[in-house]
């Protein structure tokens, strides 16, 4: 109940400029807190109680107390009786016996806070009835709203390629006997960028590198990363074009660090990268829909990376840029072709 107090003088601060103050005793009330108001030069106290112990009110020095404390008698108490049990079925209250209507004949408010529904209120603070009916609703579309968050998963890709990275993570840590950090030969092993190997006729590592990574601390960025942006890229492209996009990125950033840089490389932020380069497209090509600052959050983003990047040592910035250059092109072909998973949406 006292949450349920909190939260509604919250949302009546917050909504209805209502002021929050601490009673000098409870009078028999749930709460020591209650809402206050000013209308006109009359000031309205909402405060709250049990409907159980609602006889029990001591209104009379509720009133004097506030009328001493706040230097008026122009005043009015608007009482919110609580109850878990009070129900309304077929316009008749049941849940409690031989109710006495008599308490909540005025000024009254009569709710069950369990299931956040207003059940009645006297006529003569209707206006009031109206403003708690509705921080009510606000609450109960917040509570209903977090419940769907909860429910909702990561996209099937996004989470395949976030379970992939790590399971290949582990296989790397177990083999380099070591949670933190990668041994370069466990890497090389497992399929790591290295220009003379390529160059042997290992190609192959230009896709596996995007799988594999240095560190704890390096898989822990780039999945964060992914997790962020991913669910984006693939409601927005779609599931084919997706992979599509991360792939190819990952490729050509694995082929620019081939031709640019001599060194070992691993890791998925060059098709992360590819995935920013097509929130570019997005933002270009639905600039009408989304805003030209979706457009300038995302160059934001790209360039203070790059600076990043730029700034550390031991990272391959050219495999960044190959995936960012990567991800533009191959989401600007891609834009407006159909996948076959898109038509049978649309058909099915």
């Amino acid at each position: 109940m006292e949450f349920f107090i909190k939260s509604i003088i919250e949302k009546l601060c917050s909504i209805y400029k209502y002021a929050v103050i601490e009673l000098k005793s409870n009078y028999g009330l749930s709460s020591i807190w209650a809402a206050m108001k000013k209308i006109d030069e009359k000031l309205v106290f909402m405060v709250f109680v049990s409907l159980e112990n609602g006889e029990n009110i001591d209104e009379y020095n509720l009133k004097r107390s506030l009328m001493a404390e706040f230097n008026t008698t122009n005043i009015k108490v608007v009482k919110v009786f609580l109850s878990q049990n009070l129900k309304l079925e077929n316009g008749t209250l049941v849940g409690i016996e031989n109710f006495n209507w008599g308490i909540v004949a005025n000024s009254s408010l009569l709710v069950n806070y369990i299931q956040g529904k207003m059940l009645f209120y006297s006529s003569d603070v209707e206006s009031f009835a109206l403003e708690f009916n509705y921080a009510m609703n606000y609450i109960n579309y917040e509570k209903m709203k977090l419940k769907e968050r909860k429910k909702e998963t990561l996209p099937n890709v996004t989470k395949f390629l976030i379970i992939t990275n790590v399971f290949l993570y582990i296989i790397t840590a177990l083999l380099s006997q070591n949670l933190f950090y990668s041994n370069i030969n466990v890497l090389i092993f497992l399929g790591a960028k290295v220009n003379t190997l390529i160059i042997q006729g290992e190609y192959y590592r230009l896709f596996t590198c995007m799988f594999l990574h240095g560190g704890l601390l390096h898989i822990t960025l780039n999945m964060y990363a992914l997790y962020a942006i991913g669910p984006f890229i693939e409601k927005a492209f779609g599931k084919v074009k997706y992979i599509i996009i991360y792939i190819t990125s990952g490729i050509m950033a694995s082929i620019f660090s081939f031709y640019f840089s001599n060194g070992v490389s691993i890791g998925a932020s060059g098709a992360i990268f590819g995935l920013l380069g097509a929130s570019l497209i997005f933002s270009f090509k639905m600039k009408n829909q989304v805003g030209k600052g979706f457009m300038k959050n995302i160059i934001s983003v790209i360039v203070v990376n790059l600076i990043i990047g730029f700034s550390i040592a031991n990272v391959d910035n050219f495999g960044h840029l190959g995936g960012l250059i990567g991800g533009i092109i191959t989401s600007f072909l891609l834009w407006g072709v159909k996948s076959k998973s898109e038509t049978n949406e649309k058909t099915a």
